[in-house]
């Protein structure tokens, strides 16, 4: 059938900005995709969980963050040359933990506060529910080791060491601005920001998460027995990091207000019986 000479240019296109034309039928129109309830908001996630491949300075920063970071930590290589055996162990900490803040800050902070966009919408909600992770984890700790030691399970070395450091007269209060704001920020960025959202774009997620949840755990502990109380939470900050889109702000709050809470126990639990 001959073209109808009256038809506008754009009606014989059969193109308009929101319509696809089939070759056998009418124009169909394509309807926008709908979000899912309780979906993300691109615009919430972190700028900086881009799965972009790394360029050459984001390896360099990452190598001179994270080389360090693990080997004094993970594989506990601590020259002796560096803190030598007669200084107070809380000191050692502090020096150790200032450091890689300051590293941590300087390669990753933009990114960082960036994140906290993702707090822009329903705030309360969010926070509430890491309140809720909190409690869950709490509980789920508890029972499994109810379960595998009883009524007094053991407390883990690394437990007593962070209650002893708190308890220095010195360094105690230092110590644990470190544990609760300080180390959390420079454990998330090596365990969830670099393991997992530098690395996505080069192995699964769910492979990157295994690793990072046990990594963390594995760093903690002192014995084996060790993981029943932070394989748990290196899997729940994990999911948290995860579930957010890959937001290093969000999972940072959740580890600090875990630690956050078990430096105010130490802290005032003590002298509750006094007080009473």
């Amino acid at each position: 059938m001959p073209p109808d000479p009256s038809a506008s240019p754009t009606e014989e296109a059969g193109t308009t900005p929101a319509t696809m034309t089939s070759p056998q039928g009418p124009t169909v129109t394509e309807p926008l995709p709908t979000p899912l309830p309780g979906a993300a908001v691109p615009t919430e996630a972190a700028p900086a969980s881009s799965p972009k491949h790394l360029t050459r300075d984001d390896w360099v920063r990452i190598a001179i963050f994270g080389i360090p970071y693990a080997s004094f930590f993970l594989l506990d290589i601590i020259p002796t040359s560096i803190f030598p055996a007669s200084w107070n162990a809380t000191l050692v900490n502090v020096i150790l933990d200032s450091i890689f803040l300051v590293m941590a800050l300087a390669f990753f902070g933009r990114e960082f506060l960036s994140a906290f966009s993702f707090l822009r919408r329903r705030p309360v909600r969010k926070i509430a529910l890491l309140l809720g992770l909190w409690l869950l984890i709490t509980m789920t700790q508890g029972a499994i080791r109810l379960a595998i030691y009883g009524p007094n399970p053991p407390v883990a070395q690394n437990q007593q060491g962070v209650v002893s450091a708190l308890s220095d007269s010195a360094l105690g209060l230092t110590f644990a601005f470190f544990v609760a704001i300080g180390m959390p920020l420079v454990e998330e960025i090596f365990y969830r920001h670099i393991l997992i959202g530098k690395l996505s774009p080069y192995a699964p997620t769910w492979l990157l998460g295994s690793i990072s949840a046990f990594l963390f755990a594995y760093m903690h502990c002192h014995e084996w027995q060790d993981m029943t109380m932070y394989l748990p939470v290196g899997i729940i900050l994990t999911l948290v990091y995860v579930k957010s889109g890959k937001n290093i702000a969000y999972s940072w709050l959740y580890h600090a207000l875990n630690n956050s809470i078990m430096v105010a126990i130490v802290f005032f639990v003590p002298t509750l019986p006094q007080s009473a």
